[in-house]
């Protein structure tokens, strides 16, 4: 990421806040680095948040472990502990000494890439709809983020990065965030 403020300026990294504290204060009460003020003058992103939240939460992410397809070890567990939810998470990730010594010195955002794509093939293998996708990006990217392993500014700058790289030219395509979100038409396509 050679430009971060292009990053933590763009759209896509300030609906991952409104996403991130959607999620969190759903499970406790936010106490986050971002304010409701930072929020502020972005309903559209609330909207788009909550239709996230509801993709996700539609029964996307079950646990059943994780086919090899070559890629390292560490993503692989990674990935099945990232389909689990609750605090436990955390606390699996610092019991495993090894898993937690090789993400704080592997997150790059190469590994963030493979991480992201491995995690959707595993929960949605078949699908080419776009809104899924997007959706669990952020829930991983969220989920990434309440761990102790990076600064949160770092995985969500990769979260966007990965937003803009991968979903950028279907969201812009459908008239934006919101617009994108709006409605619940089947037109799909994969990216």
């Amino acid at each position: 990421m050679e430009d971060d403020s292009f990053i933590t300026n763009s759209n896509e990294y300030r609906l991952l806040e409104v996403y991130y504290q959607k999620r969190t204060s759903k499970i406790t009460p936010c106490v986050c680095m971002f304010s409701a003020q930072s929020a502020t003058g972005d309903e559209g992103f609330h909207n788009v948040a909550e239709k996230l939240t509801q993709i996700v939460d539609s029964g996307l992410i079950v646990s059943e472990g994780v086919e090899a397809d070559g890629n390292d070890d560490i993503i692989e567990r990674l990935v099945e502990l990232l389909k689990e939810s609750g605090d436990e998470l955390n606390e699996k990730i610092k019991r495993n000494h090894k898993l937690f010594e090789d993400l704080q010195r592997a997150i790059t955002y190469s590994m963030f890439e493979k991480l992201i794509t491995t995690f959707i093939k595993s929960v949605v293998p078949q699908t080419t709809r776009n809104r899924e996708q997007i959706a669990l990006t952020f829930e991983m990217t969220s989920r990434l983020r309440a761990l102790d392993l990076q600064p949160m500014n770092r995985v969500m700058g990769f979260g966007a990065q990965y937003l803009q790289q991968h979903f950028t030219p279907w969201v812009q395509k459908h008239g934006g965030w919101e617009k994108a979100f709006e409605d619940d038409d089947d037109e799909e396509e994969g990216h």
